[in-house]
């Protein structure tokens, strides 16, 4: 049984991460300050730090709940009925996407310098274990695939997932970096590389090497 004072710190995380949610938004990262979160949420500037140390712990924070929601959704969104691996797959892979581009491009920026910088270890190993578990979520929805004979049964699932993984990272990093890129965007160009898994990308030339004979 949760006790009062439990309860009463769970909320406080939550007004603070849903206030930072919303500042990050609204502002941007790095116009957000953790006074102005504070305000927002109704607590000091000090249990903010009490309870997260650092702006980016808090994004962190942010990013991590939006996540475990988008995880537990995209356990719903597997329908093998289309017969389809692609639109199958889909589903799933857009309840990522939706949530990571909710965020907003300056966020994402902001999480993806980060997480690359050395300074912030600790910030980089909980986004690599999101990403592991988005992988297995993947990973087992390759293996329904497999089961229904969808994809290829001599394909290692970890494999698989890590392949399809690969085109949202890079259609994700595309969001980031270039202005004009639209949720849209992302979606058309995830659906066109895991076409281009299903389907194979080799030529299959009729006769090929006998046209001389």
């Amino acid at each position: 049984m949760t006790s009062r004072r439990e309860q009463k710190k769970h909320e406080t995380f939550d007004s603070i991460v849903s206030a930072a949610a919303r500042s990050f938004q609204d502002v941007g990262y790095r116009a957000s300050t953790i006074e102005a979160i504070a305000v927002e949420a109704g607590v000091s500037a000090g249990t903010i730090y009490n309870y997260f140390g650092t702006k980016n712990a808090v994004l962190l924070a942010a990013v991590t709940r939006d996540t475990e929601h988008a995880i537990a959704d995209a356990g719903e969104a597997i329908d093998l009925s289309s017969g389809d691996p692609v639109d199958v797959l889909m589903p799933l892979i857009m309840v990522y996407v939706d949530a990571l581009t909710a965020l907003g491009k300056d966020v994402l920026k902001e999480l993806f310098r980060a997480g690359f910088d050395p300074a912030e270890s600790a910030l980089m190993a909980d986004l690599m274990s999101l990403d592991e578990r988005s992988l297995v979520q993947i990973a087992e929805a390759f293996v329904l695939l497999q089961a229904h004979g969808m994809a290829s049964d001599t394909v290692d699932a970890g494999s698989g997932a890590m392949l399809i993984y690969s085109t949202i990272a890079v259609a994700t990093l595309l969001f980031v970096s270039m202005p004009e890129i639209t949720v849209h965007d992302v979606e058309s160009t995830i659906r066109s590389q895991l076409e281009l898994i299903f389907r194979g990308i080799g030529a299959q030339a009729a006769g090929s090497g006998d046209s001389n004979s």
